[in-house]
């Protein structure tokens, strides 16, 4: 049976639409089942919730299993060969005990913690995955799903997984939250996640000599200077967001933190921007001072490609057969897909519902966009499928 055929169609489009209100349904469950990067417990619970509906669809189910976030779970009708890889993650940025906690319907709207980052977007891949088996298309599409626990902290885990598996890819979907005007993505910025260490030495203000060493007016020379680099390269983004420091404030500290986000567009800038950033963090501002920058997690930037525009054109195709008008972006933030898209895989990402206010307790997803992008995301799987061999890989770097 193929997609082009009316009636098989509007079978598909007829089983998404029936069942929206269950698939919303589903979509509260999870976002009401806290899934924080670092409670293990919960995102395997997710992950139970969100296998249990697909993993019969599927021959081979491998599950990576992790010590300190939620495990990987791999599924696949294609064990032998090479197929079209379909990714989402079960993590949220939202810790147990955070104020936004609950879901609620105003409007069209779902407010509620991780519903557009990515509850939505789980839900998505299942419902699709769902409606193509019911209509009998799914055995037709070499796929494999990969549910990740740990995207929202840079894949410190899952990205070797990847880094493996997109040696088979054919081509790659994520199902990351779509722009604002249901754009996808075609690319996208690089990043490091870092932690910058300042030592100094500890003693009471009211010393008779005051010789200070303070590890938090060092760091702050470093915030200046780390802050200052952005834009110094085309497409620089660096930001010192979280400081931590000192005992109190009759005592002068000997140690102080910072968490840092260096983000660049174009991969080339990568190693002279680290050049600087460690010139910036390795002098001595304050005799007696020192600082140490470890680099915790990193994407290699995600460029655009002819064989990404192909695979973006082929989505275009399937919005437009069920009535969706599809535009495409460069997102300056970074994702699972950088890791196929910087390796040359073709790759279309924010395939996912329509969300705004992400990481933020104003986060939520606009519900008529979770039936349209499961419809999408199922009709463009098949036609993907067959119009495989006009996606080449080009090749790129790991």
């Amino acid at each position: 049976m193929s997609i082009s055929d009316a009636q098989a169609r509007e079978s598909l489009l007829r089983y998404v639409e029936e069942r929206a209100p269950d698939q919303l349904q589903f979509v509260i469950d999870l976002s009401h089942a806290n899934s924080f990067s670092w409670n293990k417990a919960g995102t395997d619970r997710v992950g139970s919730m969100v296998v249990e509906r697909v993993a019969s669809a599927f021959p081979v189910h491998r599950v990576v299993k992790q010590k300190e976030v939620g495990d990987l779970h791999l599924l696949t009708n294609t064990p032998e060969g090479k197929s079209i890889y379909l990714l989402a993650h079960l993590d949220t940025v939202f810790p147990p005990d955070h104020p936004f906690r609950e879901c609620r319907v105003e409007g069209d709207r779902l407010h509620g913690p991780g519903t557009g980052d990515m509850k939505a977007g789980v839900a998505t891949v299942v419902y699709a995955v769902q409606a193509l088996e019911a209509v009998g298309l799914l055995d037709g599409i070499p796929l494999t799903l990969i549910f990740s626990g740990d995207e929202e902290v840079g894949a410190v885990t899952s990205r070797f997984v990847y880094e493996s598996e997109r040696q088979k890819a054919l081509a790659c979907l994520v199902a990351e939250g779509a722009g604002r005007n249901g754009e996808v993505v075609v690319s996208r910025n690089g990043k490091i996640g870092a932690r910058l260490d300042c030592s100094g030495r500890d003693q009471h203000v009211g010393a008779a000599i005051l010789n200070k060493a303070s590890a938090i007016l060092e760091l702050a020379h470093k915030t200046v200077a780390l802050e200052a680099l952005n834009e110094a390269l085309h497409g620089v983004r660096v930001n010192v967001g979280k400081v931590e420091g000192g005992l109190g404030p009759a005592t002068i500290p000997a140690s102080a933190s910072a968490q840092i986000d260096i983000r660049w567009e174009d991969q080339t800038n990568r190693d002279p921007l680290v050049e600087m950033i460690l010139g910036a963090t390795s002098r001595e501002d304050l005799p007696g001072c020192r600082s140490l920058l470890t680099i915790l997690n990193e994407r290699s930037a995600w460029p655009y490609t002819k064989g990404t525009q192909r695979l973006a054109d082929l989505v275009k195709e399937a919005g437009a057969e069920i009535g969706q008008r599809i535009g495409q972006e460069h997102r300056r933030g970074t994702s699972d897909s950088n890791f196929f898209g910087c390796a040359g895989i073709p790759t279309v990402d924010g395939i996912g519902p329509v969300c705004e206010g992400y990481h933020t307790a104003k986060e939520f997803v606009l519900i008529p966009s979770i039936r349209e992008r499961t419809a999408l995301l199922a009709n463009a799987l098949v036609r993907i499928a067959r119009e495989l061999p006009s996606l080449t890989p080009t090749g790129g770097e790991s």
